[in-house]
């Protein structure tokens, strides 16, 4: 069984893939999204940006939520538009019909590089509430940083015994350190023993280890289309270990 821990829509695309493509998933998300306050004055904060100042959107949610709520949202062209991911910057494209850059390694880490001539220039990070502050710190040293909370998080509650039955079957896809900490909350020793954890950068890695997980695999992507190609490799890879070992 492999739970896909991203939220909507996302979480819900990949698990209905990983079903039609005969791999038993649930979808298992940890927080409800919802349209943040910073919504409201958007319009305003970009009309104010001046030419080569910069856009950075953290994730497809702020996306969701610019669709669902702000339809006629205007993006002024002679911006620089960055994501931190693939899909994130596939969708916003799409959407705002502007062009924007994303980083090989899809995390803020990667993404930094690819900041440069700052100085004096602002810049709008489109994300959620309780986000994670690397790029907002680091870049606040050379440019003028306004966060804007896109969309808000609420964690989501579930029996604490969500995850008790056939721990050593389980395959679990975290997306973000945000997540992990709240499967924490519904894991027993035996999972971090032997479930195979699934993540998609070195920091939550990192924080696995930290939590004491053993099976763990980092991947380098949290694109849809390539977390399902991955899965479906390692449960075929699976399957024809289970078969020879018969």
């Amino acid at each position: 069984m492999i739970y896909i821990t991203r939220p909507s829509p996302e979480g819900d695309i990949l698990t209905q893939q990983l079903n039609q493509a005969n791999i038993p998933a649930t979808h298992l998300p940890f927080f409800k999204i919802s349209a943040g306050q910073g919504l409201n004055n958007l319009q305003q904060k970009l009309n104010q940006l001046t030419a080569s100042d910069i856009v950075i959107v953290v994730s497809p949610q702020v996306s969701h939520m610019i669709s669902r709520h702000l339809p006629k949202l205007s993006f002024p062209k002679h911006l620089r538009y960055f994501a931190i991911g693939k899909k994130s910057a596939e969708l916003f494209s799409q959407q705002n019909g502007v062009h924007i850059d994303y980083p090989s390694e899809e995390h803020s880490e990667g993404l930094l590089p690819l900041l440069t001539d700052l100085q004096g220039h602002s810049v709008l990070i489109l994300g959620g509430n309780n986000g994670r502050q690397l790029l907002s710190q680091t870049l606040a040293e050379k440019a003028n940083v306004t966060s804007v909370e896109c969309y808000f998080r609420q964690p989501i509650t579930y029996p604490a015994t969500i995850l008790a039955n056939n721990i050593d079957q389980q395959n679990i896809l975290v997306t973000s350190v945000d997540h992990l900490l709240q499967l924490d909350t519904y894991c027993q020793n035996k999972h971090k023993c032997e479930a195979q954890l699934i993540v998609t950068s070195p920091r939550i890695f990192e924080k696995a280890k930290q939590l004491k997980w053993h099976k763990i695999l980092q991947i380098v992507s949290a694109n849809n289309q390539f977390l399902f190609k991955t899965i479906l490799t390692l449960c075929h890879n699976a399957d024809n270990i289970s078969q020879e070992s018969k």
